[in-house]
């Protein structure tokens, strides 16, 4: 396992054990929620994404301040991008008490449709990878972004994409 890898592990089990202390949920999504499903490491990571409540946004910044993660994007009101121990963790915020509501951030106010998650985007049920248990969308919600990602990116398929999708629907089969 390289040294990102055992790091990203490492701030997903801080992760964790900092928003279950604070009541506050939070699911993954990328490609570390495919590997929760899958129950194994698939591939090396650039990054962790994260999807939370937009009400919690002020106080898990605070948060995860406290706690030696620094603000690296504000970009938007739907997002936060963190940076600790040189890893990128991207909290994805949705603004609806109906968690199924969430858009692609920062293209609703833009005029695009955005993306509508599948109404079992967020469910209540926790994956464990590696003794680390966290709550990952589900392998549909997952589908359908990456089905969707040159639509709402405006670039194509990576391979890493191509790789996902037919692990996803391996899963769903």
């Amino acid at each position: 396992m390289d040294r990102n890898t055992r790091i990203q592990l490492a701030l997903l089990r801080e992760l964790g054990q900092l928003l279950d202390a604070a009541h506050i949920r939070f699911w993954l999504r990328g490609g570390w929620a495919l590997d929760f499903h899958v129950g194994q490491i698939t591939r090396e990571h650039s990054d962790i994404d994260l999807v939370a409540r937009y009400r919690q946004r002020s106080r898990i910044r605070k948060l995860l301040e406290e706690h030696g993660y620094r603000v690296v994007e504000l970009g938007d009101l739907a997002s936060i991008h963190f940076s600790k121990r040189g890893q990128d963790v991207a909290l994805a915020f949705t603004w609806s008490e109906e968690m199924a509501r969430m858009v692609t951030p920062g293209r609703e106010w833009l005029g695009h449709p955005g993306l509508r998650w599948p109404d079992d985007a967020f469910i209540n049920r926790r994956y464990s990878l590696r003794s680390i248990e966290c709550r990952a969308m589900s392998v549909q919600s997952l589908l359908a972004e990456k089905e969707n990602y040159e639509r709402y990116s405006g670039r194509p398929l990576r391979e890493k994409d191509l790789v996902s999708i037919k692990l996803l629907r391996s899963l769903l089969s």
